[in-house]
């Protein structure tokens, strides 16, 4: 697995359907209207945001990789696999990124753990005083209140900290190269983290592959200690690191108002907004409410003709769609688009 063979993934689902840096906003998690929408459109959530500091530097040279291979080609401006590049799909292995349920927080979840590990090990040798591996402040603040309550000099404590963690890691299904990243990234008392650049060296990999088996990592194991009994300890550790809320701040503002029975054109003037950005929410909101009220905006019959029709084309394409209906605006085209999924 490489940034390369996520991206052809990527663009299969999007084939011919969007530009060059539709898959780079993708991967970083930018919370734009298109790219929001096309999450939904393309099937492509467990992808977003699991890069967020991706560099277009290394993003182009992904893309070129996969152009010099023949994989995909530009039409105009949009990207698309070649035969070749279908061919090729079928040998891409599975990914388990949940990236729209996490969206980099699961750093977040690691850097506990790893702090925590740290901690314990200092402890067990019976030293209270050390420079911490993370220095989030943040991070700090959640293990120091973790651990007041706890028996922390008792090896018994610690002991089952490891258990659960082995456990775990077991349990999630990460391969082996996976699992040596994970531990290879804690430090205790004697052991110091692996760098980036040491794991490369030793496993051969490059460093953006490795990072992409850390993140996925990370993305397997905390489901299975998401709400579960059997991980008293990890199921604390990871408070608040999944997305519960998936409506930007902004677009949770506008539903307040949409649920209080203003129009698009009140809350627009509410909350002093162009209409393209309330627009942005509401195409928000029907992707993340089965129940949203889509027949408020356009009727049930243009519905059933939008979806057909789209079946037909093969496409999601907004323009070949809006020559086929003019009276729709677009907005209502990615409404419909948005909230019925069978459109594939």
């Amino acid at each position: 697995m490489n940034l390369s063979s996520i991206l052809l993934f990527v663009i299969s689902k999007m084939n011919g359907q969007r530009t060059l840096n539709a898959g780079l906003h993708l991967l970083r998690g930018k919370k734009s209207g298109q790219t929001l929408t096309d999450v939904e459109y393309f099937n492509v959530k467990p992808f977003f945001a699991i890069l967020p500091k991706l560099e277009e530097t290394t993003y182009t040279k992904a893309i070129d990789k996969l152009l010099d291979s023949g994989l995909i080609i530009q039409d105009e401006k949009f990207i698309k696999l070649t035969e070749e590049g279908s061919k090729s799909i079928k040998d891409l292995p599975d990914f388990h990124f949940r990236g729209w349920d996490y969206r980099g927080r699961e750093m977040i979840f690691f850097g506990r753990i790893a702090l925590l590990v740290q901690t314990l090990s200092y402890v067990r040798k019976g030293e209270f005083s050390f420079n911490p591996i993370q220095k989030d402040r943040d991070i700090q603040i959640f293990v120091k209140r973790f651990l007041e309550r706890q028996p922390i000099t008792d090896p018994g404590f610690a002991k089952q900290i490891g258990d659960e963690l082995k456990k775990a890691v077991l349990k999630s299904g990460m391969n082996d190269i996976q699992k040596y990243i994970f531990v290879c990234r804690l430090t205790g008392k004697t052991e110091t983290a692996k760098t980036w650049d040491q794991l490369s060296s030793e496993l051969e990999m490059g460093t953006d592959a490795l990072r992409l088996q850390y993140i996925e990592s990370l993305h397997r194991l905390l489901p299975i200690v998401e709400d579960s009994d059997e991980f008293s300890f990890l199921n604390k550790i990871a408070f608040g690191i999944k997305v519960h809320s998936y409506l930007t701040d902004s677009a949770m503002h506008t539903k307040r108002l949409f649920d209080q029975g203003h129009s698009m054109a009140s809350i627009a003037s509410i909350r002093k907004l162009k209409m393209s950005t309330i627009e942005d929410h509401i195409i928000e909101m029907a992707m993340n409410d089965k129940r949203f009220p889509v027949t408020h905006f356009v009727s049930e019959e243009l519905i059933h003709a939008v979806v057909s029709k789209s079946l037909e084309l093969g496409t999601k394409r907004l323009k070949l769609l809006k020559d086929e209906f003019e009276t729709l605006s677009y907005f209502e085209l990615r409404l419909i688009l948005t909230a019925y999924k069978e459109v594939e």
